[in-house]
């Protein structure tokens, strides 16, 4: 048994940096600063100091809170040294178009200064300290400032995913010189450094996370977005952060805490479990396999997101619109006529093979559980002169631009499909999880959680097991996911079945950890991402 806590996360450094600060007295928010400034190093393509992110915290018989420090879209303005011109949709062709090439597909993503939406990032992480922290907050950030000073060598899978981005990484001389220090792209084993970010969080450390956002550092930071991009000093200056009641749904014997609206990752997840919650039970189905279920489930979300979701995101109660009884009972009754054998369309969604982000897990001993997960796009290949703070592309991405670029009015919260997430049971967190992955990690998400709990598979488990992902009419699969009699009941109803030689990064990347009914925790990190645990 952990003394301390455990943490599950997307790089052995990540959980050790965590786990540290639990050995030291710090709690699950203290945890999470250390694990998540530590990856800006240990996994330097999937997050950065210029990037988003959410946080889910919840603790035994306490309310639980969301931080959402997710990219916002500038408010519109494009400033031209000391002089400031309208935003027009011209802006859009700033956005610089990158290839790259995946070997059996070629995708492309957008980079550059208009790519750049608010680093948001920090300022959350800084304001769940305020709110919650209780070790200081210099020594919460020593982990990640000794990574970023000391380095920390590339995995395998860090160093493949450098290589995959290197059209991007090699854009500007800074993030270049960042990723290549010596003229060659850093490659597994290398040392991975960024002293200039170590000595920016030490700055910050000391005279506050003002500095970032309406300092000299904010200044840099919007200088290196001009003049084409659309980032100003108003939209540093403006709120970074804010403070939700997460979307709360009762459901397989207790509660799933999940990331609301905007976002829409966690109310299709949501909305996928409520439909399997009901549906083992319904006598129509009750033959029908999980397998051929959760299928139908994820095919249910995607066409929910097809109807219209995307534009009405930021609606007033959309949450409470798409889980009304009525709007489920009409979900079922189609997945019902599709298990009998009239098979509806598909539908395709915005994809993303990359999946620019990870996640960790956090529990301590008194039972406060954080839930985090950080991206930073595929960065847009601008590295602040002097910071170490590679800023984001989040307005380059079109899965979170459904609309279209630059579609949104300024200051409005982009929307993601991150889903921190928090199951509790009798008052208290039972399973902490999130996964990176695109569109693929509210299913891979979805998995494991009815793996734990409708399966009766400990969460090793379920992490583990094989995974599925609809696209389109193509159903992804990894290998000895399905039995014959499965697959041929998939096929007759309109499945094209895609086998995986071997499981994927493309999978997700979910890290979580269970606490049962005697306090004692098991955890698991995702071996498709790098996944680790360490106990404190």
């Amino acid at each position: 048994m952990p003394e301390q806590g455990v943490v599950a996360a997307g790089h052995t450094a990540t959980a050790e940096a965590g786990a540290a600060i639990l050995r030291a007295g710090g709690n699950a928010v203290d945890a999470a600063i250390a694990a998540v400034c530590t990856s800006f190093c240990a996994e330097p393509v999937l997050t950065a100091a210029g990037g988003g992110g959410f946080m889910l915290v919840a603790a035994p018989h306490q309310r639980p809170v969301l931080y959402d420090g997710f990219a916002r879209m500038p408010g519109c303005i494009i400033h031209h040294g000391s002089t400031t011109a309208n935003f027009s949709t011209d802006t859009c062709t700033e956005l610089k178009a990158i290839p790259i090439d995946f070997g059996d597909t070629v995708q492309t993503f957008h980079i550059g200064q208009a790519s750049v939406g608010t680093p948001s990032l920090l300022a959350m992480l800084f304001e769940a300290h305020r709110q919650h922290g209780k070790l200081p907050l210099k020594e919460t950030l020593m982990p990640g400032i000794e990574a970023a000073k000391n380095g920390i060598r590339l995995n395998h899978l860090q160093a493949s995913f450098i290589k995959l981005l290197q059209p991007i990484l090699s854009h500007s001389e800074p993030c270049k010189s960042l990723h290549a220090p010596a003229g060659t792209l850093l490659a597994e084993g290398d040392l991975f450094r960024n002293p200039d970010l170590g000595n920016t969080l030490e700055m910050l450390a000391i005279e506050g996370i003002d500095e970032m956002y309406r300092g000299d550092l904010a200044r840099a930071i919007v200088s290196a977005c001009t003049p084409h991009g659309l980032l100003g000093m108003e939209d540093m200056c403006s709120q970074q952060v804010n403070t939700r009641t997460p979307l709360s749904t009762p459901m397989f014997g207790g509660t799933l805490l999940t990331n609301p609206p905007p976002s829409s990752g966690g109310l299709l997840i949501t909305f996928a479990a409520c439909l399997l919650d009901y549906l083992p039970v319904h006598d129509a189905s009750a033959k029908i396999s999980w397998t051929v279920l959760m299928t139908e489930a994820l095919h249910a979300a995607s066409s929910i997101r097809h109807q219209g979701l995307d534009a009405r995101i930021h609606t007033h109660d959309v949450a409470s619109e798409i889980l009304n009884r009525h709007v489920l009972q009409i979900q079922m009754d189609n997945m019902l006529q599709r298990l009998q054998g009239t098979a509806q369309g598909q539908h395709d969604e915005p994809a993303n093979r990359h999946g620019s982000t990870t996640h960790i897990s956090i529990v301590d001993k008194d039972g406060m559980a954080v839930s985090l997960t950080t991206s930073n796009g595929e960065g847009s290949g601008i590295v602040v002169p002097g910071t170490g703070i590679h800023l984001n592309n989040m307005l380059g991405e079109e899965d979170i631009n459904p609309l279209g670029f630059h579609a949104l009015p300024g200051g409005t919260t982009l929307s993601s499909m991150m889903a921190p997430s928090i199951f509790m049971k009798d008052g208290r967190p039972a399973i902490v999880l999130g996964s990176g992955g695109s569109n693929r990690l509210r299913g891979a998400i979805l998995q494991v959680l009815t793996r734990h709990l409708l399966l009766n598979q400990d969460i090793e488990e379920a992490v583990h097991a094989p995974r599925l992902h609809n696209e389109g009419d193509r159903l992804d699969i990894e290998p000895d996911f399905l039995s014959d009699h499965e697959k041929d009941q998939l096929i007759q109803m309109g499945w094209k079945l895609n086998p995986w030689k071997n499981q994927s990064v493309y999978f997700g990347g979910v890290n979580a950890i269970s606490c049962d009914i005697k306090g004692q925790l098991c955890a698991s990190g995702d071996p498709r991402r790098g996944g680790a645990v360490c106990y404190a």
